[in-house]
């Protein structure tokens, strides 16, 4: 696409430089708003007055307008511009000349010659307009109108190149000059064509749209959603035009409402609210990991506290939780809010496609991974972006950011689709030149694959000319875009054909600029707009042709995936997880929006264009799942619980350092060898937020020795979360030996008393024949010797 051109009188062409990103720099410095008035369909007008940043050496030939757009018999033409001086030396007496060329222009390569300067710019001239000085480097209007006999062609319609130039006093060849077309329709001669433009509405690759940081946070999505953003801008350029949006959900933020997209509670902060276990808590009760009597425990438990808020500089928005209530959404999360549902009125009206949930990359996902849940997710999430808006959306249109179609995409569309509520795609958006051998002329953009699925196929040449914020003006985009067409209608004028137009994910237009464009396009008598969604379906003798080879390979309309197999795989399993841990929790829900709103934005194609962000994000994001998944934990020990029982009851610590109640969570212990059993796993257990609780769990000493008992948790369906522990034992079950041999003695003892009483002797007291006078004598001599001693 041309912006301003400028030649010296050697004829080097010099091009103003065409910024297609939005976040790099225009030539013509900073854009002014986009609420100025667009011109009526009569002609093309600038949008704003835009600074033309001086050339060094050559002068600078800017057109604001040419009214009108197309022109017919009876309509003279009128262009208006500026001239600015190069930066060496002033203009003296300048004049401005417009020069018809005499190329004849009937072809697209003819179209590129003149536009480019590769044609001469030979012809006559058919006005003149003399202009005071100007200083070096300063900018100065012109005016000239050309009557319509001096671009009138023999043929019913034509492009009449014409050259804009500026001349020295006394010289003859230009300083600066400036090639457009100029549309001309004398006569109906032809049948329109149908043309459909698309224009993608979605997110920049800006990390810092999720970022932690309120201000930072907010201040990215005012610059992508707000006022005079990007997206606004497409949005006030299209209004009451027949435009289809394909938009991308999460291009609305957070909803006030709780819609999807936008930002949630923080994964992990400081515990609050008391806990609402089955067990006993531990804080001022047992300790962690302690026994009941039969069991006793040497050394101290080595449980953590509940994890704190992380500070990263990306991930989840921060959110406070009152006690016994929902998550109050931050005064930054409210305002992003806000701009969605003012971006949502602003979608009333239009016509409007949805593209999976941030902008997935399908193009990346089918050709390694068709059967990725996560990328799946998204294409069923987008579904419900009509329910948002309150508005039909389409959402079986799929449009690979890339516009190609090699071998294999069209079954791995159909293999992603087909388990999500599009079942099968209506229609898939290509580049007409992936799907097109080299014609003679160009062919409708109704196609069919050869699988059988409809393809809509833009055309590359029409689409780059949409006008774009960094152009001095839309003048040269429209009527380029005027002649392209005439060109295009003449290869078959009385063939039924359609076009479809369409814009890269980052365009950035003016958009006053961009209602001038389409409302100068729309005057064209042999254009007519129709519904891009009706490409879908042959029109009379407009019928889809089926797509051939490209004679040569076509380029890829966008940057190198970011996404591959592995990293596909990996989200897949980070999406399995965070759906697992939000099983056990109260609010689930809100869990799983605060976690996953970041990891989906990782499958966008938007990072196409910032890989380097997408790694830092992808860094964030594995963090967050680390931290939310382990917040969830069995608290290990490094002590040793000896058990001193055949049966005893452990209490295992489990913690939640999560801002959510857990519910139904299990805990489940293995023992690694037959010493010890565990009787009874325990029922399903609640956890308060940020608390911990001791879950008793009755087992059995088998034999003596040590054991490692593997502490888990798991969901209802037996998928393990959380961050497990190992539980060292000692068993020592003596009380049995005990008894069996304090047993055995008794029963030796009362055996031997037994056998001696019935198999006993005579003893020597039986052999005494008086044992009372015996007793009396005794008695008499210890009185005796009492006496002595006295």
């Amino acid at each position: 696409m041309l912006a301003a051109l400028a030649t010296t009188s050697g004829g080097v062409l010099a091009s103003a430089a065409v910024s297609t990103r939005p976040w790099e720099a225009s030539p013509y410095g900073p854009a002014a708003s986009s609420h100025a008035p667009a011109s009526g369909p009569a002609g093309t007008s600038p949008a704003r007055p835009r600074a033309v940043t001086p050339a060094r050496d050559v002068a600078v030939v800017v057109l604001d307008s040419m009214t009108p757009a197309v022109v017919a018999p009876g309509t003279d033409l009128t262009i208006t511009g500026s001239v600015t001086a190069p930066l060496t030396g002033p203009l003296t007496g300048p004049t401005v000349r417009v020069v018809r060329g005499e190329v004849v222009v009937n072809q697209r390569a003819a179209l590129d010659g003149w536009a480019s300067g590769r044609t001469a710019a030979s012809g006559a001239t058919i006005d003149t307009t003399t202009l005071p000085g100007v200083a070096a480097g300063q900018t100065r209007a012109f005016t000239a109108t050309i009557p319509w006999r001096q671009l009138r062609s023999d043929d019913a319609f034509a492009a009449v190149p014409i050259s804009v130039e500026v001349v020295q006093q006394g010289a003859t060849e230009p300083t600066g000059t400036t090639r457009t077309f100029v549309a001309w329709n004398g006569r109906k001669e032809y049948l329109p064509l149908k043309v459909a433009t698309v224009l993608p509405l979605t997110l920049d690759p800006d990390v810092g749209l999720f970022s932690r940081d309120d201000t930072t946070r907010e201040t990215a999505w005012q610059r992508a959603i707000g006022t005079d953003s990007r997206v606004e801008r497409i949005l006030t350029g299209t209004r009451g035009r027949p435009v289809t949006l394909a938009v991308d959900p999460a291009v609305l933020g957070t909803s006030a409402a709780g819609g999807q997209g936008g930002n949630s509670p923080t994964p992990t902060g400081t515990p609050t609210g008391p806990s609402t276990s089955t067990g006993t808590p531990s804080r001022g009760g047992t300790t962690p990991g302690a026994t009941t009597p039969g069991a006793t425990t040497s050394g101290a438990s080595s449980g953590t506290p509940a994890p704190t808020g992380t500070t990263g500089s990306t991930g989840t928005a921060p959110t406070s939780t009152p006690t016994g209530g929902q998550p109050t959404q931050s005064p930054a999360t409210q305002a992003i809010a806000r701009l969605g549902d003012a971006l949502r009125s602003q979608l009333a009206g239009h016509d409007l496609w949805a593209l999976p949930y941030a902008d997935a990359d399908i193009a990346a996902t089918v050709g390694t991974a068709p059967a990725n849940a996560l990328v799946r997710d998204l294409v069923t999430r987008a579904a419900g972006l009509g329910q948002r808006l309150e508005q039909p959306v389409r959402s079986d249109i799929v449009w690979p950011v890339d516009g190609l179609l090699p071998a294999g995409r069209e079954q791995g569309i159909r293999t992603l689709l087909s388990t999500t509520p599009v079942k099968k795609p209506a229609g898939i958006v290509v580049n007409a030149a992936a799907v097109t051998k080299a014609t003679a002329y160009t062919p409708t953009a109704r196609r069919v694959a050869t699988g059988g699925t409809r393809l809509l196929a833009y055309d590359p040449r029409l689409s780059a000319l949409l006008p774009r914020r960094s152009d001095p003006s839309p003048v040269l985009s429209t009527q380029r875009y005027l002649a392209e067409t005439l060109v295009l209608l003449g290869e078959r004028a009385g063939t039924q054909r359609s076009v479809l137009v369409t814009a890269p994910r980052s365009y950035d237009p003016d958009g006053a600029g961009l209602a001038s464009f389409l409302a100068a396009t729309a005057s064209a008598p042999w254009l007519e707009p129709v519904d891009a969604a009706s490409l879908l379906t042959d029109d009379g003798s407009d019928k889809a042709e089926v797509q051939t080879r490209p004679t040569s390979a076509v380029a890829s309309a966008a940057a190198r995936p970011v996404l591959d197999a592995g990293r596909l795989r990996q989200m897949a399993e980070q999406r399995d997880t965070l759906l697992s841990v939000s099983s056990v929790l109260r609010d689930g829900a809100q869990f799983e929006r605060t976690y996953r709103d970041v990891l989906d934005e990782l499958a966008s194609a938007r990072w196409r264009d910032r890989p380097g962000s997408w790694g830092s994000l992808a860094s964030s994001v594995a963090r967050d799942v680390r931290a939310a998944t382990s917040a969830i934990r069995v608290v290990p020990r490094t002590s040793t619980i000896n058990l001193l029982a055949e049966n005893g009851t452990l209490r295992i610590t489990l913690e939640n350092g999560l801002d959510y109640t857990v519910e139904g969570i299990r805990l489940r212990l293995v023992p690694d060898n037959p010493r010890i059993r565990v009787v009874a796993q325990p029922d399903p257990i609640s956890i308060g937020p940020g608390s911990r609780t001791n879950v008793p769990v009755e087992v059995a000493a088998v034999a003596a020795g040590r054991a490692q008992i593997r502490a888990f948790l798991t969901t209802a369906d037996g998928t393990m979360i959380g961050s497990p522990a190992t539980i060292p034992v000692s068993a020592n079950p003596l009380d049995g030996a005990i008894y069996w041999v304090g047993g055995v003695l008794a029963g030796l003892v009362l055996l031997a008393g037994v056998l001696r009483a019935v198999f006993r002797g005579t003893s020597r007291v039986d052999e005494i024949a008086d044992i009372e006078a015996v007793t009396a004598a005794h008695q008499t001599l210890g009185d005796a010797d009492d006496r002595d001693r006295h």
